[in-house]
């Protein structure tokens, strides 16, 4: 007689609900089951997902990874909205191995009861990857140590102590925090866990709540009708009680990417009727509680300044964000609020094309930073280990390969190192490491160092920006007539502000402008208005009404890029004959001093593979090679000095930009074979007295950034 599968799982579903207490998984599941009808096509699915967990459960080491995990993030429709973009596993590992070096915490790792003190926190902990990540290097950790002493590793003893004292987890997604719940429980099947910290936050409802960023101005934050905080334990959901967060030895967090620019997608997953309110309740309580944090840059930024409050003197901050974190002018708050309390100990990005994030569901460029809180920094010198990823680790023994290598005491320093260390794994490498002193780049761009995959190229524009350059294989140091961009003119308008102003007229006007930046439209050094507008007699919907007038002053005939693609457009800057306005070119006017022969030079200069370099190594970088520049970053842009070259050095880059002006430029990945670019360059490099820069041309042209492609940037194996 044939087993009747669907009732015989139902009743092995009940006696686990009543008896044991896997209830987050179980219930869900006995209850999906009895919607089902028991019929031969049902019972021939159940046989085949039977056979297939039973194939899982025989490959005990697939238990200790995020599986359920892997399946929600596909799943899930709200990402966009939430912001919730969780962390890959081998990203996850990387961090966490970093994170939770033995060196940095006063622990016995050798001994439960000390471990047991330990706490670590995700206030954004989704399905629970980075908790787990943490959970499996405590585990390593305490066993290296055991090894040494002789003692016995105690796993399943050290594994309740991790699930029930040391990892807090918080997020507002029910049904995440039960996987998170679950996926930690099931570590160890055979012995029941009967308590966990993991809360599920109310969001939204008649008190606007907001989740964990509610601990902005609470120390606990309790109960509500119909949105109570839910404490997940073994058995399924606790009482209605009061959530707090404790003080921590290691915050890590992936938080919502979401921003309030745009569409303002913050909370994005509730209706606007619930979600206005909640806006401005946080942006309140941002003020109020003077929160180190920027909600234009999103709510990652308020996580951040949250994740401090809590954690402890020497305590570590482990953080998954958008790359805009380095140098954005929106995330200045979040740099300022790392720079003043912690040492930055690693900063990772990735320069693999296809593959410049970190989290899933998500195409945008991310960076993995890890950082410790110390109040004695004055004169103390720490270094910052950067690592340029060439190629992501496809799994967690890469990832923790990867670590190993780059948690290096001896790494070289980019500035006075001639070479990086090279990241290799089983013969294949996967990236550059280096160090700099914290010092160098705590009140700059932390973003300078890690602009391209080479240690050479960083270690040219890092140069560069003091006005010196030393090319590969070269001794001799080049000093070059540098300055800051402001210190020539000033910049126009953004984009926003024209469109306050003026609309796009349907004849001419008297208020030409530049309108567009496809590479159909910009390939030449000079450029004509193709586009008229017309000042607004009434304002746009939702937005102030701009004087035309005023926003005119400001109009220029140099125009800088907004917005660039790097692999596909050509120019960077380029000069029109008369004064314009743009959508997506920074107008710069000269001082007045400054001629326009001074104009033509440095609208050369920005477009020579000098000037390129630079440029790029000053971008916001949104997803990989679209990247934009922003007003406050371009006003700090080293570029040539022209009111210091000499006259005959002037006309002569004056002339060389009219002999060229009218010429197509090639896009930057042909940069090589672009006979208008090696003009330009031989005309920089005659003005200023360089050395060939062919070779130089070559090595910025294969950067993954330019021409899109990990084909060029080689070797890939040694």
């Amino acid at each position: 007689m044939a087993i009747d599968i669907h009732s015989a799982i139902l009743d092995q579903w009940k006696l686990i609900i009543t008896e044991i207490n896997y209830y987050p998984i179980f219930f869900t599941a006995h209850e999906l089951l009895l919607c089902l009808s028991a019929d031969a096509d049902l019972q021939k699915a159940l046989i085949e997902l039977s056979d297939t967990a039973l194939k899982v459960v025989a490959c005990r080491a697939s238990l200790r990874h995020d599986l359920a995990g892997r399946i929600y993030h596909r799943l899930l429709e709200e990402a966009k909205y939430l912001g919730a973009y969780y962390t890959a596993i081998p990203s996850a590992s990387l961090l966490l191995k970093l994170a939770l070096s033995p060196d940095h915490y006063k622990c016995d790792w050798s001994n439960i009861e000390s471990i047991r003190d330990l706490r670590i926190a995700d206030l954004a902990c989704g399905t629970g990857t980075l908790l787990m990540a943490s959970a499996d290097v405590v585990l390593d950790n305490y066993v290296r140590a055991c090894v040494p002493n002789g003692t016995q590793p105690e796993i399943t003893s050290l594994h309740h102590t991790i699930v029930e004292d040391i990892i807090h987890g918080y997020d507002v997604l029910s049904s995440a925090v039960h996987l998170t719940a679950s996926t930690l429980t099931l570590r160890v099947p055979e012995t029941p866990v009967n308590t966990t910290h993991l809360y599920r936050m109310p969001l939204g409802g008649n008190d606007h709540a907001l989740g964990t960023l509610d601990f902005l101005d609470k120390y606990d934050i309790a109960g509500i009708l119909f949105g109570q905080t839910e404490q997940v334990t073994g058995k399924g959901k606790g009482a209605a009680m009061g959530a707090t967060i404790p003080t921590l030895d290691l915050c890590v967090m992936n938080p919502p990417f979401t921003r309030s620019v745009g569409d303002n997608l913050l909370f994005g997953n509730l209706p606007d009727k619930e979600r206005k309110p909640m806006q401005a309740r946080l942006k309140k309580l941002v003020a109020s509680n003077n929160i180190k944090a920027s909600i234009t840059a999103g709510l990652g930024s308020v996580f951040a300044a949250l994740g401090d409050k809590h954690i402890r003197e020497a305590g570590t901050l482990a953080l998954v964000l958008p790359k805009a974190l380095l140098c954005g002018p929106s995330w200045k708050p979040t740099r300022d609020l790392i720079a003043n309390s912690y040492f930055v100990d690693y900063i990772i990005t990735s320069q693999h094309v296809g593959h410049w994030n970190f989290s899933e569901n998500t195409s945008l460029s991310e960076v993995l930073v890890v950082a410790r809180k110390s109040k004695l920094k004055t004169g103390l010198k720490a270094n910052t280990t950067y690592v340029n990823l060439w190629r992501q680790p496809a799994n967690s023994i890469e990832a923790l390969s990867i670590a190993r290598e780059v948690a290096d005491d001896d790494l070289p320093d980019l500035l006075t190192s001639p070479v990086g260390k090279e990241v290799v794994v089983a013969d294949q490498k996967f990236g550059e490491a280096y160090r700099i002193d914290w010092r160098e780049i705590s009140e700059k761009s932390w973003s300078m160092p890690a602009s391209f995959a080479t240690f050479t190229l960083n270690k040219m524009l890092m140069e560069l920006t003091t006005g010196k350059l030393c090319f590969p294989g070269e001794r001799t140091v080049y000093e070059l007539p540098t300055c800051r961009l402001d210190k020539l003119g000033s910049l126009g308008f953004d984009r926003r502000d024209v469109h306050d102003g003026f609309t796009v007229a349907k004849s001419k006007t008297q208020y030409p402008a530049l309108w567009g930046h496809g590479s159909d439209v910009a390939m030449r050094l000079s450029l004509s208005p193709n586009r008229w507008l017309s000042p607004r007699s009434k304002a746009a919907k939702g937005r102030p009404l701009r004087d035309a007038n005023e926003l005119w002053k400001k109009a220029g005939r140099i125009l800088l890029t907004e917005r660039f693609r790097v692999n596909t457009m050509p120019v960077t800057a380029t000069y029109v004959d008369e004064p314009v306005m743009s959508n997506v070119w920074w107008p710069f006017n000269l001082r007045d001093k400054l001629t326009i022969e001074d104009a033509k030079a440095l609208v050369l200069w920005l477009n020579s593979s000098l000037g390129v370099m630079t440029l790029l190594g000053f971008r916001v970088e949104t997803e990989g090679a679209f990247i934009g520049f922003k007003k406050p970053i371009l006003a700090q842009l080293p570029v040539l000095d022209v009111s210091k070259l000499a006259s005959a050095a002037r006309r002569k880059l004056a002339h060389e930009f009219d002999a060229v002006k009218e010429k197509d430029l090639q896009a930057l990945p042909e940069m090589t074979n672009d006979h208008v670019r090696i003009r330009i360059d031989k005309a920089i490099q005659k003005a200023l007295r360089l050395p060939d820069l062919s070779g130089f041309r070559a090595l910025l042209e294969r950067e993954p950034i330019v021409c899109n492609t990990m084909d060029r940037l080689l070797p890939l194996s040694i």
